[in-house]
């Protein structure tokens, strides 16, 4: 327990951080429509937010390098809790978009926290520290999306209450962090800072970022398609959405919070990253199986469970392949890379979705995953735990 005391602020700010953003996601697509937007194009609401979130986040990780994560946590959410103001008092479509635009700007939490937890690990608690916060990841979405979906109503629609709600919690996450969170030790010495190229230029990490953003870019195409797939095959609504959405993150929490922590010390960052896209690949085959509404519970288990196994594994093994002083700039490289694929993931979804029918984002899916399991195969060999104790040492 010791080893991790120092990151449970964090974990808990992040927690109502994340119940915040997920109170408001189900509702998006359908907010969108409510302003005059097409069906087709409403996913990309998702591509607005993502767009901001790859031009700001390398910023806000180098910042966490030069100025401190403290300082960088609480301007995020603070920032962010304005953006959901905005988004509860918006009056057009450009208002809307425009607001959740600001809020991508503002996303530096993310890096900063994972950058957070690298600095106050261990490296053989790195995996467990990644893992507890990516379960704080699946509270959040699990929580949210189900309050969001109690508040937004089922009839007639309350956009505003879900934003509300979510300006609230950012807010509770700027006091947690303000009064309880430490700033580490390491940003008490001068350091060098490297910025975003730097750390590109390294072979290790940049490999990995592919594999990051590729796997990203089809979790999220199936992210942003889901509520129009939903409503077109089943008739689904912004509430419906959110309980399927409060169901995956509530496997996130179990799959993070006690099953990451185990496997993989056992079987090293590689192959649990390799399972982790194998399950993916399934996801979409199943996905498209799917002719009853109940049968969505299995596609959208095994989506949590591959996500979840993924995240953590591939954070912990970019802190460990990153030198000391490009952990912050390799962390925001890797919100960039997953924020890049959530800025093409819905629009090409989208686009699937429209040309080719609704299956055909997860049928392009499985294929993308096909290719990025080979690439997934050959990165397991090349950083297997003998090599990371290696390169430790």
């Amino acid at each position: 327990m010791s080893a991790i005391r120092p990151i449970l602020p964090v974990i808990l700010a992040t927690i109502f951080n994340i119940v915040g953003m997920g109170m408001v996601v189900p509702g998006l697509p359908f907010h969108v429509t409510s302003h005059g937007g097409e069906t087709g194009v409403a996913p990309l609401i998702f591509s607005a937010f993502s767009a901001a979130a790859v031009l700001g986040a390398p910023v806000w990780g180098w910042l966490s390098d030069r100025l401190g994560r403290k300082p960088v946590l609480l301007a995020s959410a603070l920032t962010t809790a304005l953006s959901y103001l905005w988004l509860a008092n918006v009056d057009s479509l450009t208002e809307l978009y425009a607001s959740r635009i600001f809020a991508g700007l503002m996303a530096g939490w993310f890096a900063a926290s994972m950058a957070y937890v690298a600095d106050v690990t261990a490296p053989a608690d790195r995996a467990k520290g990644m893992g507890m916060l990516g379960a704080s990841f699946g509270i959040g979405f699990t929580i949210g999306p189900a309050l969001g979906a109690w508040a937004v109503g089922g009839d007639n629609p309350a956009y505003a209450l879900p934003a509300y709600a979510a300006a609230v919690c950012t807010v509770v996450c700027a006091l947690i962090t303000l009064f309880f969170v430490r700033e580490p030790e390491r940003h008490s010495e001068d350091r060098t800072v490297r910025f975003a190229t730097d750390v590109l230029r390294n072979a290790d990490i940049s490999k990995l970022l592919v594999l990051h953003f590729t796997v990203h870019l089809v979790f999220t195409a199936m992210e942003g398609v889901f509520a129009i797939w939903a409503a077109v095959k089943f008739g689904l609504g912004a509430r419906e959405v959110g309980f399927y959405l409060a169901y995956a993150g509530l496997v996130t929490v179990i799959v993070q919070g006690g099953i990451v922590r185990r496997i993989v010390p056992v079987l090293g960052e590689g192959r649990v990253i390799l399972i982790a896209v194998g399950l993916l690949m399934l996801t979409m085959a199943a996905v498209v199986a799917v002719s009853d509404v109940w049968m969505i519970l299995i596609p959208m288990g095994l989506l949590a469970v591959g996500i979840s196994l993924h995240n953590p594994a591939m954070q912990s093994l970019l802190s460990q392949v990153a030198p000391d002083q490009m952990k912050g700039g390799t962390m925001g490289n890797a919100q960039s890379a997953q924020s890049l694929a959530r800025v093409a993931g819905p629009a090409w979804g989208a686009a699937a979705f429209s040309e080719f029918g609704p299956d055909s984002p997860f049928l392009m899916g499985f294929v993308i995953l096909a290719g990025a399991f080979i690439f997934a195969l050959f990165l397991s060999r090349r950083f297997t735990k003998a090599a990371l104790a290696s390169n430790e040492a």
